[in-house]
């Protein structure tokens, strides 16, 4: 793995300063102190934010084009806070951290041909075609493969692709283990590897979906034809031979996401203001999960804008205990927060969280394009 990523970053060095190629990306971090001091990490994606009480988080995505091909990667480590007790080992050792497989979340190439109407994909894979365009970001492919993509008119994308993202492995009592004629853990190149998806977009609405043989779907919709109003459902269902999911019986069961987000500007009205909601439901037999994120920003400036967000989950399972040993079916967040705008590519927030369950936090996150 440390030879893989060394020579991305090669890769990616020697690209940067070749003539004709075009350099993007962002870089994104940041720092959060718990309340009661104990703990000081970075952030990651939590209650649908990028802050509150998660783990530590760095993220660099860099994109190499050029017109017909191109290179792109992203690396992000997960375990770097300082007192994180998951970057150590049971010995109270310090884990590697910063060159393991999960390290890098995808690196791959792609050419261009026809005219751009057919795109061919190979490397550990991101779906940056079909998948959907919501905060989920659900698409039914990812790891290392081949993909095709196919575009027979603007803003129509067809795609097949073949990985190994719910590939299934051999096991020493199969039979072509036994006869010789495969290895304990070789890939099973069978249908379960294949994913089919498409996307339409225009000025109006998106709409997309697609399946993994492997008993994996997703769907997708966004309503663009309002002014200043945006409209986005996301939806995934796992069946229940890979949801990983169990009744109280102890029966596999599926699981089904639906995600909504909805947001108006007022900009129109005079107001510099967004409002919106974020809303989401998790169906699982025994144990459904309903949470509610409304926020508000308002622009002071060109520079300073004051947000506030917060978050409502309810759940459906009454079988859970507060860190009090009360039990309980709700709980929320609350997070006021000021968004600055430190140049045109730089964004810092400044927050604090509440959270009913959890430690209540202080930090700060920032975000640099390139």
């Amino acid at each position: 793995m440390k030879k893989i990523l060394t020579l991305a970053v090669m890769a990616a060095a020697g690209f940067a300063f070749a003539e004709g190629w075009d350099v993007n990306g962002y870089i994104r971090s940041g720092i959060e102190a718990n309340t009661d001091a104990k703990d000081f990490e970075t952030k990651e994606y939590k209650d649908g934010k990028w802050y509150g009480n998660g783990k530590s988080r760095l993220r660099l995505n860099l994109n190499y084009t050029q017109e017909q091909y191109g290179f792109k990667f992203r690396y992000e480590c997960n375990k770097f806070g300082i007192n994180d007790a998951d970057s150590k080992d049971s010995e109270g050792d310090i884990k590697e951290i910063w060159f393991t497989n999960d390290n890098l979340k995808y690196v791959y190439g792609y050419g261009k041909f026809l005219d751009g109407k057919i795109v061919a994909e190979a490397g550990k894979l991101k779906d940056g075609y079909t998948q959907t365009e919501g905060k989920e970001e659900f698409s039914a492919m990812e790891g290392y493969g081949l993909r095709g993509v196919v575009i027979p008119v603007e803003g129509f994308y067809l795609s097949a692709a073949a990985t190994t993202y719910r590939a299934e492995k051999f096991v020493s009592e199969d039979d072509e283990v036994v006869d010789g004629k495969a290895k304990a853990g070789d890939y099973k190149m069978n249908e379960k590897v294949l994913t089919l998806s498409a996307k339409y977009k225009n000025d109006a609405f998106t709409v997309a979906g697609g399946h993994n043989f492997a008993g994996e779907s997703y769907g997708y919709f966004e309503l663009k034809a309002v002014p200043n109003f945006a409209l986005k459902v996301e939806a995934k269902l796992l069946d229940k031979d890979i949801s990983g999911k169990k009744d109280k019986k102890g029966k596999d069961t599926s699981e089904t996401q639906i995600w909504e987000q909805v947001q108006y500007k007022f900009n129109d009205m005079g107001l510099p203001l967004e409002a919106g909601i974020y809303c989401g439901q998790k169906i699982v037999t025994d144990d459904n999960i309903f949470e509610f994120y409304p926020y508000m920003s308002y622009t002071l400036n060109e520079v300073v804008s004051p947000e506030l967000e917060a978050g409502i989950i309810k759940y459906a399972d009454k079988d859970r205990k507060d860190r009090d040993g009360d039990e309980y079916s709700m709980t929320y967040n609350v997070t006021p927060s000021l968004k600055i705008k430190a140049g045109k590519k730089t964004t810092i927030k400044v927050y604090y969280n509440y959270d009913k369950n959890d430690k209540s936090a202080v930090g700060t996150t920032m975000k640099v394009n390139f």
